[in-house]
């Protein structure tokens, strides 16, 4: 079932990250003819795309596009489809983002800002600066700022994931007491256990976003990785993404999440071709479980961007 929400629809497809700050693309994808087949597939099929996430004021992390010399921090693993990065959350800041992705609404694209909440100083100010983002959004997005995407589990952000989850959790609160109409989306982590997913429920999340990039150290341990030591650096020892950490983030998922949460899902980590896809439909079917659900493509789009639009355009989920 498509995600329904009392704001808007989410489409059975999200392309997540892979198209920006603004939602419609970004460096240096536009050289690249078979992106401009899949940005046009997605927004001919009024695809939803979830933004590459914002902080509140510009933030240079590990990866400048402009600086040959960071892009080894996105290191790509080509036999096996997935990338191992450190991209450090780098972006112009939430003003500029804001209206970057008004300029997509603008071409026809449908775009959910993705917002990552820094705590590093303090909740308090951590709050306040997503207050202050929050409002920057509504002024430039106007009535189509409907649903925002929480961000707090990324691996390259320098922050414990696992020690905000208290933080998190309080943030939701404010968040939908500021905002009651908001819908809200948390993006989870392999790091989280099931209760922590039921508490994101009680706090007054829409929509659970599972999963992100594995952590190194996590993905040494589950025994996925291809490395005994990050090529990134044991400092910026970065994330996984793609065909590599699919049943992982599928095994952990179903097992963990699904049962935790009565909440709509989309389901991320490697999702690139349907069968994909049937582990987490055929588990909700198995339940029973009727709640709208989505599937999220990423790193898919960047090694193969038509396949990938095809996929986007011809899926249809199995009947119950």
């Amino acid at each position: 079932m498509m995600i329904q929400t009392k704001r808007g629809a989410i489409s059975h497809i999200i392309i997540s990250t892979i198209l920006g700050h603004g939602g419609f693309g970004m460096f240096p994808y536009f050289f690249f003819p078979a992106f401009w087949y899949f940005l046009f597939m997605v927004w001919w099929h009024n695809i939803t795309v979830i933004a590459k996430s914002a902080t509140r004021h510009r933030r240079h992390g590990n990866f400048i596009w402009w600086n040959p010399m960071t892009w080894k921090f996105v290191h790509r693993i080509q036999s096996k489809q997935s990338i191992l990065n450190s991209f450090g959350l780098t972006n112009p800041g939430v003003f500029i983002c804001a209206i970057m992705i008004r300029t997509a609404l603008m071409l026809g694209f449908h775009v959910i800002p993705s917002f990552f909440t820094d705590f590093s100083r303090s909740y308090e100010i951590g709050l306040k600066e997503t207050l202050e983002a929050m409002h920057i959004y509504k002024k430039i997005l106007g009535k189509h700022f409907w649903a925002l995407e929480s961000n707090p589990s990324c691996p390259n952000s320098g922050e414990d994931i696992n020690s905000n989850q208290t933080n998190i959790l309080d943030l939701c609160i404010a968040l939908k007491q500021n905002y009651p109409d908001l819908v809200l989306i948390v993006k989870g982590s392999i790091v989280y256990q099931g209760e922590f997913y039921a508490q994101l429920e009680k706090a007054g999340v829409d929509i659970i976003h599972a999963i992100n990039t594995i952590p190194f150290d996590i993905a040494i341990k589950l025994g996925i990785s291809p490395y005994k030591k990050s090529p990134l650096g044991e400092k910026t020892k970065g994330g996984f993404s793609g065909k590599i950490i699919t049943d992982a983030a599928c095994k952990y998922t179903t097992a963990t999440v699904i049962p935790a949460t009565t909440q709509s899902l989309i389901f991320g980590g490697g999702i690139s071709e349907w069968c994909d896809t049937l582990p987490y439909q055929q588990t909700l079917r198995s339940r029973g479980d009727k709640r709208g659900f989505s599937f999220s493509v990423c790193t898919a789009a960047k090694f193969d961007f038509v396949g990938a639009a095809k996929f986007a355009k011809n899926f249809h989920p199995i009947e119950y």
